[in-house]
């Protein structure tokens, strides 16, 4: 795993993603939450998952903190496009990367980095409060 943080764009997959990102309107999150099927999640798809759920948490006027500036720039030209949809499908990719099938589950788990599952926690606080 190219992690240096628990943060979801603090590995290199996401970082990877970010770059389609900017081609791109919200298909590319949609497609990028749709990797966090019901089958086991990989780490790749599940690091991907979860920066297109902070994507969509920021385009509801929900972002974690300091975003990357080339998130902060697609959020400003296409943000409007996440719809509450999105959110939910967003809830439910973050829930499955944080589930039994998940590979970056398993990963942070072994190494007893409570942090990772704190990020999420408020991930999902932030995704639901789109909802309300």
């Amino acid at each position: 795993m190219g992690a240096w943080g628990y943060l979801p764009f603090e590995n290199d997959d996401a970082l990877d993603w970010l770059e389609e990102l900017q081609a791109s309107g919200a298909d590319v999150v949609r497609s990028a939450l749709a990797k966090a099927s019901d089958r086991y999640v990989e780490a790749p798809d599940g690091a991907v998952a979860l920066a297109a759920a902070e994507v969509t948490s920021a385009s509801q006027g929900n972002p974690l903190g300091d975003l990357p500036e080339n998130v902060s720039d697609w959020v400003t030209a296409h943000g409007a496009e996440i719809t509450a949809e999105d959110v939910e499908m967003a809830l439910e990719a973050v829930e499955r990367v944080a589930g039994e099938k998940s590979e970056l589950a398993e990963l942070w788990d072994d190494a007893d980095e409570p942090e990772w599952r704190e990020s999420l926690d408020n991930l999902v606080e932030r995704l639901r409060t789109a909802l309300q």
